[in-house]
């Protein structure tokens, strides 16, 4: 080598670096927060997200149940009123008794019949 190159490369001031950290300074700075609590916060997330997704959809199923439900009390009341008018229709239509007493509910009489009438 030349003087000049053995001045700079042999010079007693020069710093040297053990290898060992070489390695570690040249690689990857640590980070302060170790690789599991990522882990540990990233599925806590997801977890929460799942939670609260199920927990929307458990409460309207059941809002929707306790609708169903009532809809179909409405729906057995409704049929058997139904059913009770169906009769009356058919009695008023076949049953001369029932049509007599609906005919003297509005005022009505047969011919010749005296009719009292309350006086006020």
């Amino acid at each position: 080598m030349s003087k000049v190159a053995d001045t700079y490369w042999t010079n007693s001031q020069t710093i040297t670096i053990p290898v060992r950290n070489r390695k570690k300074a040249a690689g990857r700075a640590k980070s302060s927060t170790p690789h599991w609590f990522l882990f540990v916060v990233v599925v806590s997330i997801t977890l929460m997200l799942c939670l609260a997704v199920n927990f929307r959809a458990f409460s309207e199923m059941s809002a929707e149940a306790e609708q169903n439900g009532q809809l179909s009390t409405d729906v057995e009341k409704l049929s058997v009123e139904n059913l009770v008018l169906q009769e009356e229709i058919h009695n008023l239509k076949n049953d001369s008794q029932t049509i007599e007493r609906e005919a003297r509910k509005i005022g009505m009489s047969r011919p010749n019949e005296k009719v009292l009438v309350p006086a006020n």
